[in-house]
C-alpha cells in the first residue's frame, strides 16, 4: 500500500530486518502503564505547580519561568525527533545492537552540549537589563538540554522494544525527584527560583543517569557508527519537519492574539487555553504506544491495519476525555479562576473542541510517520496554518477570542480531513474504518482498558 517513492526511500534507510514471530509488547498492557505515567505526571505537575506559586509568589514564579523559559522551548525543536527515529529504527529488528543505542547516546550527547553552548552565549542578548540578574542561574541550567537529550533518545529504544513498564516510570520520575527536592529545599529553608530550577535539574539528571546505567554496557563497549548516525538523523529529519509545522500550528493563535486582541482578552484566552490543554495527557498514550505497534509491522498492509484500530480507540478515548472538559468548563472557570473569568467559557468550548480534533490527529499523523508516509502531515499542517491566519485574524478582529478559537477549531478539522483523504484516496484505506462509534470499537476499548488494568496491576514496573 506505500507509494513506489515511499518504497523507495523505506528500502534506502531501514536495517534489515526478520520476520516477528510474536507481538512484540501487549497493547492492552502498554495503553495501561502509559496512561497510569500520565495520571501520575498530571498530579506531580499540579503539586510542583501549587508549591511554587505558594513558596515563590508571584514575582519569583515569574523569575523562575525566565530561567527554564529557553532550554523548555528548545527541548521538543532542538532533538530533532531523534528519540522518535530510535524508537523506529530499534522496532524493526529482533536484536538491538549495541551500535544504535552507542550512536544514538552520542548524538544526543552531541546534539544537546552544542545547543547548551550557544544558548549559553545567546542568553545576554535574550534577557532584558531588569533581569540580567538571572544570567548566572539561567546559563547553568542549559545543562538541561544535553541531560533531557540523552534521557528521551535512549527511551526511544525502550518504546520501539515495547518495555513501556520501563518506559512509563521513566516518564514519571523527574516529576516526583522534582517535588522531592523542593520539599527538601523547603525543609532546609532555600526558597529561591534559582533552587526551584535546581530541583528541575536534579530530576533530569538523577533519570538521565539511571536511564544511561541500564544500557552503560553497549555505550561503553561499542563505538559509534557514522553510517547508523546518518541513518537515525536523515530519519528523525524527515519526522521533524511535520512536528515544527504542527506546532506553528498549535501555537499560532496566540500569536495572532497577542498582535491584535486587548490583555484582558489575551487573559481570558488564557485560561480557556489552559482548560483545553489540560486534556492532552489522554492522547499521549496512543501516540506512544500507536506509533511503536504501527513501526514494528514490516507488512505495510498489516501496518495500515494496526494503525486504523489504534485509531478508533484513540477517537473514542480522547472524545470522552473532551466530553468530560466540556462538562466540568463551567465548575473549573468558577472555582480556579473567579467570576470575572466567565467570559472565557464559549472559547473554552471552542478550544476543547480543536484540542480533541488535534489529538486525533496526532495519532493518525505519528502512525502514518510510523508507516513510512511523513510527507502528509507536512501537508495537512500547513493547509491549517493557512486557514488559521486567514481566517482567524479577521474573525479575532471582529468576534475576538471566540472568533479566533473558531478559527482554531476549523483549521485543526482541516488538518485531520487532510490525512484522512490521503489515507482513503492513496493508501485505499476505508473510509468506514476511521469511524470509532460503533459497538465493536467501544467493547475493544473496554475489554482493553479492563486487560490493562489487571497488566498493569500484576506487571513489574521495570
Amino acid at each position: 500500500m506505500t507509494s513506489p517513492n515511499s518504497a523507495a526511500i523505506l528500502a534506502e534507510e531501514q536495517p534489515v530486518v526478520a520476520e516477528l514471530s510474536a507481538p512484540r509488547f501487549s497493547n492492552r498492557r502498554a495503553y495501561a502503564q502509559t496512561f497510569a505515567a500520565s495520571v501520575a505526571i498530571r498530579i506531580l505537575g499540579v503539586l510542583s505547580g501549587v508549591l511554587a506559586a505558594r513558596l515563590l509568589g508571584p514575582a519569583g514564579r515569574g523569575e523562575l519561568a525566565v530561567i527554564i523559559f529557553l532550554p523548555m522551548l528548545l527541548e521538543p525543536l532542538g532533538i530533532l525527533e531523534l528519540p522518535r527515529s530510535v524508537a523506529y529504527e530499534v522496532s524493526r529488528v529482533d536484536d538491538v545492537s549495541g551500535a544504535v543505542i552507542a550512536t544514538s547516546f552520542w548524538l544526543a550527547v552531541g546534539l544537546g552540549a552544542i545547543q547548551a553552548l550557544l544558548l549559553a552565549e545567546l542568553l545576554p542578548l535574550y534577557l532584558p537589563a531588569d533581569k540580567l540578574h538571572l544570567l548566572s542561574a539561567s546559563r547553568w541550567f542549559v545543562i538541561y538540554l544535553p541531560t533531557v537529550y540523552i534521557t528521551h533518545t535512549l527511551m526511544g529504544s525502550d518504546q520501539g522494544r515495547g518495555k513501556f513498564g520501563r518506559f512509563s516510570v521513566l516518564l514519571a520520575l523527574p516529576g516526583l525527584f522534582y517535588v522531592v527536592a523542593i520539599l527538601v529545599a523547603w525543609g532546609s529553608g532555600h526558597i529561591t527560583p534559582a533552587t526551584f530550577a535546581t530541583c528541575i535539574l536534579i530530576g533530569a539528571l538523577i533519570v538521565a543517569a539511571l536511564r544511561t546505567q541500564m544500557d552503560w554496557r553497549a555505550i561503553s563497549g561499542t563505538l559509534p557508527d557514522w553510517t547508523t548516525a546518518q541513518r537515525l538523523l536523515n530519519r528523525g529529519i524527515s519526522f521533524y519537519l511535520p512536528t515544527v509545522v504542527s506546532i506553528a500550528l498549535y501555537r499560532a493563535d496566540m500569536f495572532i492574539l497577542v498582535r491584535i486582541a486587548s490583555t484582558e482578552a489575551i487573559g481570558l484566552y488564557a485560561v480557556a487555553q489552559a482548560i483545553a490543554l489540560g486534556q492532552i495527557g489522554a492522547v499521549n498514550p496512543f501516540l506512544q504506544v500507536g506509533f511503536s505497534a504501527v513501526a514494528g509491522e514490516t507488512d505495510a498492509q498489516k501496518a495500515l491495519q494496526t494503525l486504523g484500530q489504534h485509531f478508533r480507540v484513540a477517537q473514542l478515548a480522547v472524545c470522552g476525555v473532551g466530553l468530560l472538559a466540556v462538562g466540568v468548563t463551567p465548575w473549573l472557570i468558577r472555582l480556579m479562576f473567579g467570576a470575572q473569568f466567565r467570559g472565557a467559557t464559549p472559547a473554552t468550548y471552542l478550544l476543547i473542541g480543536a484540542t480533541v480534533v488535534w489529538g486525533i490527529e496526532q495519532v493518525l499523523e505519528q502512525g502514518l510517520r510510523a508507516a513510512g508516509h511523513p510527507r502528509p502531515g507536512i501537508v495537512s499542517n500547513l493547509l491549517g496554518l493557512l486557514v488559521l491566519v486567514g481566517f482567524g485574524i479577521p474573525a479575532c478582529a471582529r468576534y475576538g477570542i471566540v472568533g479566533i478559537a473558531s478559527a482554531a477549531l476549523a483549521a485543526q478539522c482541516l488538518n485531520l480531513d487532510v490525512l484522512i483523504w490521503f489515507c482513503v484516496s492513496r493508501l485505499k484505506m476505508s473510509a468506514r474504518g476511521f469511524w470509532a462509534f460503533d459497538s465493536d470499537t467501544l467493547s475493544i476499548l473496554v475489554v482493553s482498558l479492563k486487560a490493562g488494568w489487571n497488566g498493569l496491576t500484576n506487571s513489574r514496573a521495570i
